[in-house]
Parts: structure tokens; sequence; C-alpha cells
């Protein structure tokens, strides 16, 4: 991929994080979550029920923010997408799709090191280089390995020492330098920012109260989490702070020691794997620090913030008050989270803010009536109907004990009860939690398909603590949107489901990725009837103000078994990147598939298209930058890979025959022309034979026949076989050899004069 070379006069560590000196802070922190929300909130509003849209005061809910709206940006303005099956990257005319870093690309460190640019990419946060206006840094999490099309397991068993470090590597995280060149970005390789933290190394450190400690599981056996940790894994989702690091959740880390679980890797029962069994070992399901701006940094992980399927971080920080972080259990049934640092964030007092997060106290949410959003029937909610469930009310903020904090929610249902916590503290997988500028804070429910629920689409809730104060200890609660098909007959416009990360511009738009399971997806193995309108995940637009506040607008669509996950502007917002997750992971679920044999795949991307049959090739998660394109520079491409495209103004227009055809072929058959035409046209295909000389018949050029057509743009055939009367002259000269030529003339079809023509000759025998 293109590189580009690092200035040579690299800062040293101490001095890589840029500091904004009018506030003494990270430049990041002036956009806090304002810029960065990411995950389900608004999303969900649009894909409300078209005739239901202005009643049910969607339109005013998506209006409602106190943020208001800027200037367009260079993304405000695009002409919807139609939902889409196919196995490609799709984004509007106008824009161009290029893949900046895929699995497996080599990236380098200034000291030499080879780095690989891990699987499965999530979360992504773009941040700024210091006084570097086309520089920054890309921190990006890879959340599971994918055995099969890493060394060919279809299941957790079995696996050897050499496999297991193989996928170990290609988890954890990447930090990685990129520059814009003529608009576009590349990887600055090498670049002493240029890192990895794997599923294996770096060592981690661990902070707060179980630093070192022995604690017990919810079943009551041990647990030991000691100094440090080897490696991150099971990165999926994550966050920014204000002074300047990034934080990555690690949520599914309960697969890696099994051979059972549907998410089983089984490395534990690798010899030398022991410390992986998550039994036995709490040293992955964390809340992970990160300074990206410091190769020296350790990571640290967090006790304090609990153990249990992290999804990602929002936090607010309001003057004079002590520092808080949101968060999620993305798991059907899992409760929201706020922790509430005993310190304050204070400008410019790095050292002091870097300990934020170790000390403090964690509380889950409580909601009345109810927490969960519930249907009468699978039916009603299939159809993204009306919930049996009361749709606003209040909430309380019950505090999790120290010893609770080794595995959390286990822990809490044993003391709450498993009934109590169902009822008052159960969600609908919350996926994201986000705080717009206002402090209300939204939480995306993805969905909730468990008996009794029936929850398919997710919906978004908000959360106004009481007296707009972060560290308050009650709340009041809304049903912000709800997901599904809006009936709306706009290209684009039909709606979508099961929402995930989620962005606002400067503009106030507010973008969402999707997330359907593959499996589920339109053409999958378990296609569910209720997400056919859908198409592929993808990628949205929803303006929450002006003429059009409320309605969902399809910006990109993914690829097959594939996610959008992580949308990221860059500092100028002329750039959206956003990762391509999983293609074709549904692959070794099909008995068919063979490892190596790349037509038995789902998915073929970024190198190929499946649908379009285009260049068999292995799946591999991308990060990829969008772009308007801008005056002067090269248009790009729509799609991630290229569509055939028939040649344009400036391509070949050509005619083939073969070389040699026999005289009885000839007569009997005709003659295959193969051509190929720029534009659309009027064309016209004229076979010639010469005659030689015999005895009295002189030598002549002979018209043997024609075919006209109106053909589109790119590549056709024709049979020319001769008449009747040029049959009989043709046979008068049997046992020569003829020359013969076909010779293509092509009229434009839009009646301008230009004609072309071209021919090709061959022999008669």
């Amino acid at each position: 991929m293109p590189t580009s070379s690092p200035s040579s006069d690299a800062p040293r560590p101490e001095s890589l994080v840029p500091v904004d000196p009018a506030t003494g802070q990270h430049p990041q922190a002036g956009r806090t979550r304002r810029s960065f929300i990411r995950g389900v909130a608004a999303a969900g509003a649009s894909t409300a029920a078209a005739v239901a849209l202005d009643g049910a005061g969607i339109t005013d809910l998506l209006g409602d923010s106190a943020v208001a709206a800027g200037p367009p940006t260079p993304f405000s303005d695009f002409k919807a997408l139609a939902a889409s099956s196919a196995d490609q990257v799709e984004v509007p005319e106008g824009f161009r799709a290029d893949v900046l870093i895929q699995w497996g690309d080599e990236f380098l460190n200034s000291d030499g090191t080879k780095l690989r640019y891990g699987f499965n990419n999530d979360f992504l946060a773009f941040l700024k280089l210091d006084g570097k206006p086309d520089e920054g840094l890309l921190f990006v999490n890879h959340e599971y390995p994918a055995p099969f099309f890493q060394h060919g397991n279809k299941g957790p068993g079995g696996k050897t020492a050499e496999q297991v470090e193989l996928e170990k590597d290609s988890v954890g995280n990447s930090i990685v330098h990129i520059k814009r060149v003529d608009g576009l970005w590349q990887v600055v390789s090498p670049s002493p920012y240029n890192r990895r933290i794997t599923g294996g190394a770096p060592d981690c450190a661990f902070t707060g109260p179980l630093r070192g400690t022995i604690q017990q599981n919810a079943d009551g056996t041990p647990i030991e989490i000691e100094a440090t940790a080897a490696g991150s894994l099971a990165n999926c989702s994550g966050g920014i702070t204000p002074w300047g690091t990034t934080l990555s959740c690690e949520e599914n880390y309960d697969g890696y020691w099994s051979t059972t679980s549907s998410f089983g890797y089984g490395w534990a029962n690798v010899p030398g794997n022991d410390k992986y069994n998550e039994k036995t070992y709490a040293h992955y399901g964390w809340v992970v620090e990160h300074d990206p701006y410091d190769p020296s940094s350790t990571p640290r992980k967090h006790t304090a913030l609990g153990r249990f399927r992290h999804e990602n971080t929002a936090f607010r920080h309001v003057a004079g008050k002590k520092f808080v972080l949101y968060m999620g259990d993305d798991k059907a049934g899992e409760g929201v989270y706020k922790f509430v640092s005993d310190r304050e964030f204070l400008p410019g007092r790095r050292s002091h803010n870097l300990q934020i997060l170790e000390q403090g106290t964690l509380y889950i949410a409580k909601w009345a009536p109810e927490g969960r959003r519930r249907f009468a029937t699978a039916a009603a909610g299939e159809a993204g109907g009306s919930p049996v469930t009361p749709e606003s009310g209040s909430g309380e903020w019950v505090k999790v004990e120290q010893n609770e904090l080794v595995d959390t929610a286990a822990l809490l249902r044993k003391r709450i009860g498993t009934a109590e916590y169902d009822l008052h503290f159960s969600t609908n997988r919350p996926e994201d939690v986000e705080v717009d500028a206002d402090g209300t804070v939204y939480v995306s429910f993805t969905n909730n398909s468990g008996s009794g629920v029936w929850d398919f689409h997710g919906s978004v809730r908000k959360l106004i603590e009481a007296g707009n104060d972060p560290t308050a200890l009650t709340f009041t609660w809304q049903d912000y949107a709800e997901g599904g098909p809006t009936g709306r007959a706009g290209t684009g416009e039909g709606g979508f489901s099961s929402c995930d990360n989620l962005v606002f511009d400067s503009a106030n738009n507010l973008w969402v990725v999707t997330d359907i399971s593959s499996s589920s997806l339109k053409g999958s193995i378990s296609e569910k009837k209720y997400y056919t309108y859908h198409g592929n995940n993808a990628v949205f637009m929803i303006p929450r103000s002006g003429p059009n506040a409320g309605v969902a607008f399809r910006f990109a669509n993914m690829p097959i078994d594939a996610e959008g996950t992580g949308p990221y502007f860059d500092a100028d917002e002329s750039t959206l990147f956003v990762n391509v997750q999983h293609p074709g992971e549904v692959t070794p679920d099909k008995p068919t598939a063979v490892y190596g044999d790349a037509s038995t795949y789902t998915s073929w991307w970024p190198a190929g298209n499946k649908t379009a049959g285009l260049n068999p090739s292995l799946p591999r998660p991308a990060t990829v930058a969008i772009t308007r394109v801008k005056p002067g520079t090269g248009p790009g491409d729509t799609t991630i890979p290229p569509s055939p495209k028939p040649e344009g103004p400036t391509g070949k227009t050509t005619v083939d025959v073969p070389e040699t055809v026999t005289l009885a072929t000839l007569l009997s058959k005709g003659v295959k022309a193969k051509y190929r035409v720029r534009e659309a046209a009027r064309i016209e295909l004229i076979l010639y034979v010469r005659l030689p000389k015999v005895g009295r018949l002189k030598s002549r050029l002979l018209t043997v026949a024609r075919v006209r057509k109106t053909v589109k743009a790119g590549a056709g055939s024709a049979t020319l076989r001769p008449g009747t009367v040029a049959r009989a002259a043709l046979r008068t000269r049997r046992g020569r050899i003829l020359r013969a030529q076909v010779r293509l003339i092509v009229k434009p079809s839009d009646g301008t004069p230009q004609v072309v023509r071209r021919s090709d000759a061959f022999k008669v025998r």
C-alpha cells in the first residue's frame, strides 16, 4: 500500500502529546462526546413506521437537541443509496472510498520492527498530531480472530501452539501513523508512533482496588488478578479521554478458553496458555487505557471500572464535578453503568488526570417501571410495532460493591435476585452509551430477540441526570426512537435495524452504522424475513433539524456478512473513516467451505466481489477512508472493489475474429465476431471475403454478410453467416485459401457525427 516517510525530527516520547496552550489540555478534549458519540443513540429514531413518523413525534424528538446545527459539512449533501446485498462497499456519487489498511498489511516502526495490521477491526479514533493538520494517528481495536481464514480450523479445539500464536497476533490494537497526500490518506511507514498491542504482548499493568488480589466468582470459586496481564483481547468498541488517551473495551473475553462456546477459541487448552482461562484468572474483560502518543507507555487495565462485556465508554466532564464515565454491558439482558471518579479532570495536569480511572465508585442503572422494552408477540416485534412496556420513567444509580467488580453482572444478579434484576436492571443489549454536548446520555439498545421480549430492531433511550449533574444518583429516561422499516418510498429511506456505533458531525447530523447478525441478513444461511428490506449492513445519516429531521438516508453499503464499525471523522470532517469488519464470516458455518478455496467463501471483499463474479479472493477486514471528490483530484471509485466498467471515451473500440475458419464452418455456421464499444451506439458488422482469380472468374471483394444492431457500452458478439448467393460464390473457390475480414462501424446513438471503424482479418481454408 502507499506509504510516506515520517519527519526526520520525530518528537521525543515526553513531547508526543500535543497540548492546546489556551486550555492546557489535549485538543481532542474540546470535541468530547459532541463529535464522537458512537453507538445506536438517535439512530433508531428514523426507523419508526412512516405512517407514524410525525404523529409519534419522531421528527420532534430528533430535532430536540440543545446543540445548534453548524454549517454544512463536506458530507451533508449526497444522493442516498438503495439497499444492497452486493459484495462491495458502496458510497454515493461525488464521493470515493479507498482501503487505507487491511488485515495482514505490514507497517514499520522507526526501529525497523515489522508490524501487521490485525483482524476484525472495530473501534477507531483519529487523533491529531500537534501542528500537522494533514497528519494523525489511528487507534484501532481488533476484536477477535477468524481461525478458518487464518489456518483452516472451523472449531475451537485441536489447535497447535503455532495456530494460537497466530490468532493472538491478530487481536488487540493497532496504532497507525497516517498522512494526507494530495487529498488522500496514506500510512506513514516507518514511524515512531506505529505500534501493535496483541493478545499476548506487551504486558498490561493492572490498576485499582483489585490489582494483585484473589477474588471470588459468582459461583464462589477463587479467581486471581495479578499485577500484569499478557496483552489485550476481545477489543470491541472504546472511547477517548480529554487528556489524550484512548480506552479500549475487552468485550467477549469469556470464550477464549472455551472449546464449546460459539465464540470459543480454545486457547487455554494449549500448553502455556492457562492464564487465558477466564474462570481462574481475571486478566481480561476490562477497560484498557492506552497512550497512542507515547510508544514507551504501558497499557493499563482499570479494575475500578468493573469486569463485564464492555462495549464502549463515553465521558462527561463538568468543571467542579468529579469525572464521569458511562459504559454498557453488550449482552441481551444486561445493564448500563456509570463510574464516578474520586478525582476531577484538571486541564493541563496530565499526571493527575492519568490516575482518574484508577479509583472511584461504579454504579448500575436501575430503571422504573422496567428496564427492557418488550413486545406482546414476536410478530409485533418483527414489524416494529408498539411495545407493551412504558416508554418513559425514572431511575436511580445503584452502587456496585468492590467484591462485585471481578464478575460484575453475575455477582449483581446473585445479590439482587434474578427476577428483580430482569425487571429493573436488564436492558436489550446496550451496545453503546454516549453523551451529547448538552449532557444528555443516549443509550443504544441493539436488539433482544429473547422469548417474551421480541425486540428484533432495537431502540434508543435518552437519560437525563437529576439537575443535569453527572454525579447525581437519580435520573429520568425516555425511549427516544425505535428501529424497523419505515415504509418510506424514497430511495435510501427504507429504514434500518440493529444499529451500533454512532457519531455526530458539526452540522448536528447523526451518523449511524448497523449490526444485523450476518447469518440473518438477506441471502444468508438463516435469513430472517423481517430484515429483508435492509439488505446488507450500512451507514446512515440522520438530520436532526430542518425539513428532513428524523429521516435516515443511506450513505454507504457494506459487503456480504460484514458490518461497518467505528465511524470517525478526521479533524476537518473532510474524511469519514469506517472499519469494515468480518466480511465473509458465515463461511465456516457452511459445510461446503474449503480452506484455501475462495470459490467456497461467502465474500471475496475487498479484492473481489462475489456477487459480480469478480476475482475470487480471501476476505479481509479493512479500514476505509471515505472522502468527497474535490475539483482537480482524481475521481476515485464509488465502490470497493471498483465495479467492472465499460470502456469510457478514452477506451478502445475493438472487433476480434478467429485467425482461421474452415470454409465448411463459414458456410454452415458463419463466423463469430466479438466486439467492444466505448458507449451506447448503433453498430454495423460487415463480413468481406476476397475471392481469388479462378479460370475466367476475376479476383474480387465480396460482401458476404451484414449485421446491424443497437448496443450498450461494453462487450458483445454477433455471428455473420453468408447468404444464399454468397455461399454459391464461395463454393466456386473451394480448395483455395481465402482472405477475409470483419469490419465494425460504430455510430454513437446520441447523434454525434463521430464514426469509429475497426476491422480484424482471418483466413478461410
